[in-house]
């Protein structure tokens, strides 16, 4: 009785997870990378922007090089933004969010200057926004690595891929400090790139 019982169990519970979807990932090999191209005044044509997924589709980053906000420069320099579009390939029974965003770059604030990071990421055609924002504060002049959790992170749909955009944002903002203050956000002074690394949290549907 005890083991009839017990298999009951199992059937109920793997019932309850056919119904509702559950945390699995794709079997090894099957999530690749189709194609990708970028835009925006962070990333201009001729700049560098390379995506790469992790061999077990688990993580997916996005480094940018020659991608700066600044105070030293005129206005429209103080802020700076770059959408990424990834085609993905992965199988059919699937879909995934994105938990949360580690960002790695530099950042020279003088005191009191603020800066802002922001990634944004949506599916083409369908509904919903994934945002997360990192704020930085002078005084500051060193490497940084913060991770930043999504705000209501949009859904792929089950057999139904599109694509995904990544939005990257970084503003300066030095305020009306006299004399005036100066604030830098860019890549990191190890290999200069500006990194986003998206953590995936795939289900089965």
């Amino acid at each position: 009785m005890a083991a009839l019982a017990g298999v009951l169990l199992i059937l109920l519970l793997l019932l309850q997870l056919a119904g509702h979807g559950y945390a699995v990932s794709p079997p090894p090999g099957s999530v690749t990378i189709v194609g990708s191209s970028f835009n925006g005044d962070g990333c201009p044509s001729g700049s560098s922007v390379v995506v790469v997924l992790s061999e077990d589709a688990e993580i997916l980053t996005v480094w940018f090089g020659d991608y700066a906000a600044s105070s030293d420069s005129p206005a429209s320099d103080q802020r700076k933004q770059c959408t990424v579009s990834v085609q993905l390939s992965y199988p059919q029974g699937f879909t995934f969010t994105f938990v949360d965003v580690i960002l790695n770059g530099y950042a020279q604030l003088d005191a009191g200057v603020k800066a802002i990071a922001r990634t944004s990421y949506y599916f083409s055609t369908l509904l919903g926004t994934g945002r997360a924002t990192h704020q930085f504060q002078g005084p500051m002049d060193d490497d940084f690595e913060v991770r930043a959790s999504f705000v209501s992170p949009a859904s792929s749909r089950c057999n139904m891929i599109r694509d995904l955009n990544i939005n990257s944002e970084v503003r300066v903002n030095a305020g009306n400090y006299v004399p005036r203050r100066r604030g830098l956000i860019t890549g990191d002074s190890d290999d200069l790139k500006f990194t986003q690394i998206l953590a995936f949290s795939w289900e089965a549907c």
